[in-house]
């Protein structure tokens, strides 16, 4: 629905933002990281958000990375690998660990889906690396299994506020199981008074606007914009309204009999 952020060193470089990726609309950017994940029915991210984002998306002067397969029927781990030229399949094996920015992004969503278990591994340890791409961290972020490594996104979003910030907008656009919402939602809130980045605080209003809408208005209540700038300070508005509408929205519907 909304994203934002920027820093002192990658200052007016893109930082978050949506990226048509693997299912249409999808997200990233932010602080010079890039690529995404989406959703169908995608909210849209605020306008700062997209123009820092534009720089993040692609690294420079690098080639176009392959259509992502789609994803294997139920059962059927062989189909996406059908449609990727064998050769192709060969040379992304090996750039799962040691390959170029792009080629590293395409073999993680490809194996993500379709891969072994140690390369999903490969892909679970490249999401832990903070000495890699953060470009390839972020995809890796996005593609691993958020249930089973819980513990890693939360540490992520406590422990590196540029990469938790973006690892905030992927959330807000996944379907979550509640065990995952909640520990996200757990680990975000204390930090959104904490921190001091504009950012980073409507990242996580963002995600609960998502996922929590009743969080969403504990951590409104406690909000100080005296250091947003006017374009955050109308994404914050932004993200009121639409906490307003939900709200009424729910208040509309209902109760089943």
């Amino acid at each position: 629905m909304t994203n934002r952020a920027f820093n002192r060193r990658w200052k007016s470089l893109a930082v978050v933002a949506i990226s048509v990726i693997a299912i249409g609309a999808s997200l990233w950017g932010w602080r010079n990281l890039d690529t995404s994940n989406g959703q169908s029915a995608v909210p849209v991210a605020p306008a700062a958000s997209q123009r820092r984002a534009a720089d993040a998306i692609e690294p420079t002067g690098a080639k176009q990375a392959a259509p992502i397969p789609e994803a294997p029927a139920t059962g059927d781990k062989t189909s996406s690998v059908a449609k990727v030229d064998s050769d192709r399949v060969d040379e992304l094996t090996a750039a799962l660990n040691s390959g170029g920015v792009d080629e590293q992004i395409e073999a993680i969503r490809l194996f993500a889906k379709v891969g072994t278990a140690e390369q999903k591994s490969a892909i679970v340890a490249e999401a832990g690396n903070r000495d890699a791409n953060v470009a390839v961290r972020l995809a890796a972020v996005e593609n691993i299994d958020w249930r089973e490594h819980m513990d890693l996104i939360t540490d992520i979003i406590r422990s590196e506020p540029e990469l938790g910030e973006a690892a905030l907008y992927v959330a807000a656009h996944k379907e979550l199981p509640p065990e995952v919402v909640a520990a996200v939602a757990e680990t975000a809130a204390p930090l959104f008074q904490a921190s001091a980045d504009p950012g980073f605080q409507l990242a996580v209003l963002n995600f609960f606007i998502e996922h929590h809408l009743d969080g969403f208005a504990m951590l409104i209540a406690k909000a100080n914009t005296n250091g947003y700038s006017e374009t955050e300070i109308e994404d914050f508005n932004q993200l009121i309204a639409t906490w307003n509408r939900e709200k009424g929205f729910l208040q509309d519907t209902p109760n089943p009999k």
